[in-house]
């Protein structure tokens, strides 16, 4: 059960949540309050009380439409809790903030980062969630890209670079077609995987689109919008006969409407290459379990059998499939490598990882679990 209110240490951990995640305190209510607030908050002695006594489907007739959750607990809770409590109320809401109280500090916990915000007294955990739909709207997806686009190209020279390369000509190049005159890089990032695709037929045009206008700055056309209205082909102008995709779907709301917007880019009997990070892998299954913060695309991620029996429904031939990139531990080591072993292993693991996915391809894509990335080729209808 919920407590009517907070102790005095954690009411001011909770008003430094409210400062920093700049929210009005008048604008927050407790939950099951008649007030009908934007935001609600709930206090709890742990966070297995806070699990049994939140009910996602009902909050979300308790906040607005970009409204906040803030889960008080009086005691500080380990992160696998955290991560169950999180667990709980995913797909409704999805957590973006720790505040510890450490009695002369609070600190704020992001996913990838840390930070004291200030000194003073500070008790208990205040953990944020939002919205699903706040976190993943354009607004919010546009503006994580533009942030990010400086890091997106790699950096040649560093010891993660070689990794990097592979990744995006092992996708480029995945199902290439006897021959490609328009290309299209659906969801482009920086373009990289479709400018592999585009190097194996000189003469061909390269098309490509990404929410964040800082993304789309290669030298060919490129446009900015998002898989489920997708900026090409506009009326008049003619479909694709390749159309790469990778990494993309698992940042779309709707993977219905967004498998639509793919499809309709496409000529008939034209090559489909898709690819995503695999939901189920050992590596993602142990990260869902024990950390309470993580990408939002790690949770909205589906998986390659999903994905193939959604665009079989849809009238597409599946080709082949397989998976790449090693699941755990091996990012871990490679992280380690990056960081403190200035790349003496970059090599090695890049060998690994290269006979991991032929291995995956020889099978037929055989066990899944042990990657945390998938591909797939297949066959537009048509023709």
């Amino acid at each position: 059960m919920s407590h009517p209110s907070p102790s005095p240490s954690l009411q001011a951990t909770f008003e430094a949540a409210l400062q920093d995640s700049q929210i009005d305190a008048g604008t927050v209510g407790q939950m099951d309050s008649e007030s009908q607030p934007e935001h609600v908050w709930a206090a709890f002695d742990s966070a297995q009380a806070a699990q049994a006594g939140l009910n996602p489907e009902a909050l979300l007739s308790q906040t607005g439409d970009r409204g906040a959750l803030f889960v008080l607990l009086e005691n500080r809770e380990t992160d696998p809790s955290l991560a169950s409590l999180r667990n709980h109320l995913w797909p409704h809401f999805h957590a973006v903030a720790i505040y510890d109280g450490k009695g002369d500090r609070v600190k704020r916990r992001t996913v990838g980062s840390s930070e004291d915000l200030q000194k003073g007294s500070g008790g208990g955990q205040v953990y944020l969630l939002r919205r699903l739909q706040e976190v993943m709207s354009p607004e919010t997806t546009t503006a994580k890209f533009d942030q990010n686009a400086k890091g997106w190209d790699g950096v040649p020279g560093s010891p993660g670079y070689p990794h990097f390369r592979w990744m995006r000509r092992y996708v480029g190049l995945y199902g290439k077609p006897d021959r490609a005159s328009r290309i299209l890089d659906f969801g482009s990032g920086a373009g990289w995987v479709g400018i592999e695709a585009a190097k194996c037929f000189p003469g061909s045009s390269l098309f490509l689109f990404d929410p964040s206008p800082e993304m789309v700055v290669q030298p060919c056309e490129g446009r900015v919008g998002f898989g489920d209205e997708p900026p090409f082909p506009r009326a008049g102008e003619e479909p694709y006969d390749w159309v790469i995709s990778s990494g993309v779907i698992s940042f779309a709301p709707d993977s219905e409407a967004w498998l639509d917007g793919l499809c309709r880019t496409l000529a008939p009997g034209g090559t489909l290459v898709i690819g995503d990070i695999q939901l189920e892998s050992k590596g993602f299954r142990k990260r869902r379990k024990s950390h309470p913060l993580l990408p939002v695309r790690e949770l909205n991620a589906k998986s390659a059998s999903w994905v193939r029996k959604a665009l079989e429904a849809r009238g597409f031939q599946f080709l082949r499939g397989s998976a790449y990139q090693l699941t755990y531990p091996v990012p871990q080591v490679m992280h380690v490598n990056e960081t403190k072993l200035g790349g003496v292993l970059s090599r090695p693991l890049l060998w690994l990882n290269q006979l991991g996915a032929g291995l995956s391809s020889w099978s037929g894509g055989k066990g899944q679990g042990c990657f945390d990335s998938w591909v797939m080729h297949l066959r537009a209808p048509g023709e």
